[in-house]
């Protein structure tokens, strides 16, 4: 009753046209103006215990004074919550402030029953950084063990694979060169990479495996498919590389939102690419010691 009396307005109706809707407000007239002066002499009709009715007045059961408090009262499981919120300027990574924040509240010792916690949009990125990590390791398994049915091995596949920490390395390496930070739009390119860059370890180790069941020897095999598969890995690389350029560049309504991922994928392949012809063939020759054989399908296994 004290909330409604101290209310000045009354949302009455709403007046609706063709176009627009309106709200209309009561006033409450000017010489009933509730002020510091006349709110104790405020008269309110309460029930007794005996049930009798009677009238009582403000000051009678009340001490009126000035004094702070919050505009709204929140709770969260029975206990009294304040939201406090920023804004993070122009140039600065939500991550990277939060990271800050983090540290300078965990020097902080809150009184005795408070409780400080970080939430919001920085919360809901690194969710998603934590569902995109787990989205590339069951990429990676995924592609292990489609190699591993086309290839019929467990090795050449595992070859293949030394090419995603080369891709990755390079993303990295051009995410920095740019100055921007790891987020969840650059964690797609690194997603990206995972299915895109295997592709040309799949064309080095397919070709040399096909030579060396032709007889030819291992040395000579991986020169021999270095010479002649480096043109189509180069343009596979470079296709793409030009396909993710114009956004790289920014280039386009709402390109800066893309942007981190295409800058990972044309660093990851880049990399990648340059040392695949060296670090592939020779992870090739260490680990692949044994001769191959061929396998006919009327053999007996």
């Amino acid at each position: 009753k004290i909330v409604e009396a101290l209310s000045t307005e009354t949302h009455s109706i709403t007046l609706t046209t063709e176009q627009e809707e309106y709200p209309v407000v009561v006033l409450n007239r000017a010489d009933e103006a509730i002020t510091r002066e006349n709110i104790g002499e405020l008269i309110f009709t309460v029930t007794g215990r005996d049930g009798v009715e009677k009238q009582i007045v403000l000051k009678d059961i009340a001490v009126i004074k000035e004094a702070p408090s919050p505009k709204a009262i929140r709770r969260d499981n029975q206990s009294r919550q304040i939201t406090v919120s920023a804004s993070i300027a122009e140039g600065y990574n939500i991550g990277l402030v939060s990271r800050d924040v983090e540290g300078i509240l965990a020097d902080y010792t809150p009184p005795p029953g408070v409780l400080l916690e970080v939430e919001g949009e920085n919360v809901t990125i690194a969710q998603a950084i934590r569902d995109i990590l787990l989205m590339i390791i069951l990429a990676v398994l995924f592609i292990y063990f489609i190699m591993v049915a086309q290839f019929q091995s467990l090795l050449s596949p595992f070859i293949i694979l030394f090419t995603l920490p080369l891709a990755f390395t390079g993303g990295l390496l051009l995410l920095w060169a740019n100055g921007m930070v790891l987020s969840v739009t650059a964690m797609l390119g690194f997603l990206v990479l995972a299915g895109i860059v295997v592709n040309n370890g799949i064309v080095f180790v397919d070709y040399t495996n096909q030579l060396r069941l032709e007889g030819m020897d291992k040395r000579e095999a991986l020169i021999t498919a270095g010479k002649a598969r480096v043109r189509p890995i180069l343009m596979t690389a470079l296709t793409t590389i030009l396909a993710m350029s114009p956004i790289a560049l920014g280039y386009g309504s709402g390109a800066e939102m893309a942007q981190p991922m295409a800058v990972v994928t044309i660093g990851g392949l880049t990399y990648a690419t340059l040392l695949t012809l060296l670090v592939v063939p020779i992870i090739y020759d260490v680990l692949n010691r044994r001769p191959l054989k061929k396998i006919d399908a009327g053999d007996e296994i």
